[in-house]
């Protein structure tokens, strides 16, 4: 009889764990877990149990969700809401949709299969999608934010978490749906809400031109597009400007505007807002945060909103290059003057430390 050695024992026994976890892991545990449906099912019915029944409220049982939409600019500060957003029970997020569209300007050329696109979308029906799956999985904050696709993705294969059906049958059991859209202009959008079986709810998100323009300042996917400039980033804060008061006098129960730099400074008056507005139930995140201070730049203790960033609102004040604030104002001052944005007048006297950037409110 061959007597193996202690060391021969020893690698013999970490061979065979080694090979148990990997059957485990790999074949049975697959085996064993629950369809992404059923799981998904699950999670969101013990996350919402404080609601009630809530099943009027979820497509999966016959029900009406109740709809939001978030309409903004890339670089508008969007991320610190959504989060927000997508951290409370029962929403389901569709972010970014008309990712796939590049630009502005493609998307309103093909405003029609667009609008078309969301209102599917609005109804878990991901048939017209395709293309915003495949531009969507190369994004990196697309898979963290999208609907529950972060969660699910972690137990399944990537195959499966973003298999249409299986997205379009986990999106019908959340009672709340919001999407963030930054492709399209307020004036194309705002045909959804005379959708009465959507019964959708509209809030749009301005922020000071400038503080835009710094924040895509080099992101990759502002070097060659036309939807970067400052022209025309301020062309459309006009035409959404010039469509509000229609929205407000049409809509007043289904259309508002919220400014970034409120939802920095006030965020928890200005998440309570937004919240209230859309018809969602407000669930407060407890957990204690590190917060930067808007003019200071010192961090501080915070158990208001979670932020996804701690870039300050403010931050261009100080770090913008004068020439670059300058050349944002020399094509934005109209936009500036309808939304309540002060120019600087004088950059040889300005000192960052006491600029006001705020006049009065967004409308």
């Amino acid at each position: 009889m061959v007597s193996l050695s202690r060391t021969s024992k020893l690698t013999v026994a970490c061979v065979g764990v080694y090979t148990t976890y990997v059957l485990f892991i790999f074949f049975l545990l697959p085996m064993l877990m629950p369809d992404p449906v059923t799981l998904q099912r699950s999670l969101v019915s013990y996350s919402t149990s404080h609601l009630g029944d809530i099943r009027n409220l979820t497509l999966d049982a016959g029900g009406q969700p109740i709809r939001s939409m978030l309409v903004t600019f890339r670089g508008s500060g969007a991320l610190t809401l959504l989060d927000n957003l997508a951290h409370q029970p029962g929403c389901y997020q569709h972010y970014a949709p008309l990712i796939a569209y590049e630009s502005r300007s493609i998307a309103a050329k093909e405003h029609h299969r667009a609008l078309d696109e969301l209102a599917a979308l609005y109804n878990c029906d991901y048939n017209k999608s395709a293309e915003m799956i495949q531009w969507g999985m190369r994004s990196p904050v697309f898979r963290r934010f999208y609907g529950a696709q972060a969660k699910i993705c972690r137990s399944y294969s990537q195959e499966a978490c973003w298999d249409p059906e299986t997205m379009a049958a986990v999106c019908k059991l959340y009672p709340f749906i919001n999407m963030a859209v930054y492709n399209l202009r307020l004036n194309l959008l705002a045909s959804l809400l005379e959708r009465k079986d959507l019964n959708l709810n509209i809030m749009l998100l301005v922020r000071d031109p400038r503080g835009t323009i710094y924040s895509r300042m080099n992101n990759k996917w502002c070097s060659d597009e036309r939807d970067c400039e400052a022209q025309e980033l301020c062309g459309d804060m006009v035409s959404d400007y010039q469509m509000v008061e229609t929205l407000t006098q049409a809509y007043p129960q289904r259309f508002s505007i919220i400014r970034y730099e409120d939802l920095f400074l006030q965020p928890d008056e200005s998440i309570k807002q937004v919240f209230d507005f859309y018809g969602l139930p407000l669930e407060r995140n407890r957990t204690r945060i590190q917060k930067m201070h808007p003019r200071s730049g010192y961090f501080f203790q915070s158990s208001r909103w979670k932020e996804l960033s701690s870039q300050s609102a403010f931050e261009w004040i100080s770090e913008m290059m004068v020439d670059d604030i300058g050349a944002v104002q020399d094509v934005c001052g109209q936009a500036m003057d309808l939304w309540g944005y002060r120019s600087i007048q004088d950059f040889n006297h300005f000192s960052p430390e006491s600029f006001q950037p705020i006049m009065d409110k967004a409308y």
